[in-house]
């Protein structure tokens, strides 16, 4: 009973994030309409629900991509709702699916070595999320003629990245070690938002 009240709680925050996502993207004013085009900011809420419930390694993975994978159905079957059309799975939509099935991986698996692990894996997992919101502000800056009217978006992003980054590490945050796990977690997250870049096109 206990395990299906945590995956009901995964799916409604999932579904919530997905709403207010399309929301934002509506009303939201050019300079916060970031907060709704962030995948950054989707898996804040999978990597908190893990962190909270300090899971095994596969329930954590799971629990994170049910999350993340209630997100994708909760966005595009409100969507649907909003602009009244049929639901259906298109090509693009595909490609969110498997975005979160990765990054319901990643997440899952970096929540439970930030809680359980030390060493090298522990500095990998403390460094996800600020990596994550840093490399995807670098893509914007690659495509900049795409996002020029988001540049101010893009500087409160990475600042934001900056910040957790700070607050996770604390004192360990000027150690050399960590900048260059740091470092290359940023440029491994930057491959893969080209990546997606490329066949979002």
């Amino acid at each position: 009973m206990r395990n299906i009240y945590k995956y009901i709680i995964a799916i409604v925050i999932g579904i919530f994030v997905g709403i207010i996502t399309l929301i934002g993207q509506k009303y939201l004013p050019i300079n916060f309409n970031f907060l709704a085009n962030s995948g950054a900011i989707w898996l804040i809420p999978a990597f908190l629900l893990s962190c909270y419930f300090n899971l095994e390694k596969k329930e954590s993975i799971f629990i994170s991509t049910i999350c993340l994978l209630s997100c994708v159905f909760g966005y595009y079957i409100f969507e649907s709702i909003v602009n009244n059309h049929s639901f259906q799975i298109n090509n693009l939509m595909v490609v969110w699916i498997m975005c979160a099935i990765i990054g319901g991986i990643v997440i899952g698996l970096g929540t439970y070595f930030f809680n359980n692990e030390k060493g090298i894996l522990k500095k990998i997992s403390s460094n996800l999320l600020p990596a994550i919101f840093v490399s995807e502000e670098l893509n914007k800056i690659i495509h900049i003629d795409g996002y020029k009217h988001m540049i101010p978006a893009t500087i409160i992003v990475t600042c934001i990245g900056l910040i957790l980054y700070f607050i996770i590490n604390k004192k360990e945050s000027l150690h050399r070690n960590n900048i260059i796990t740091f470092a290359i977690l940023c440029i491994l997250g930057l491959v893969f938002y080209e990546f997606i870049f490329w066949i979002t096109l």
